[in-house]
């Protein structure tokens, strides 16, 4: 899991770890990293399919 979360860019990390570690809900992490709650919704949508990519089992 470490590596696929360094896998991902730094904007995509920051809202993933405030929204899935920290419990921040879209307008706070919006506050935090500076951006829109649809730009927010966005990214943790991105780093959600990158990671579950990451974490399928390989065959």
């Amino acid at each position: 899991m470490t590596r696929a979360l360094l896998g991902l860019s730094p904007e995509l990390r920051a809202c993933w770890v405030l929204r899935e570690l920290h419990g921040l809900h879209y307008d706070e992490i919006a506050h935090v990293v500076g951006s829109s709650e649809q730009t927010v919704r966005g990214r943790l949508a991105r780093a959600r399919r990158i990671l579950m990519e990451a974490m399928r089992p390989r065959r």
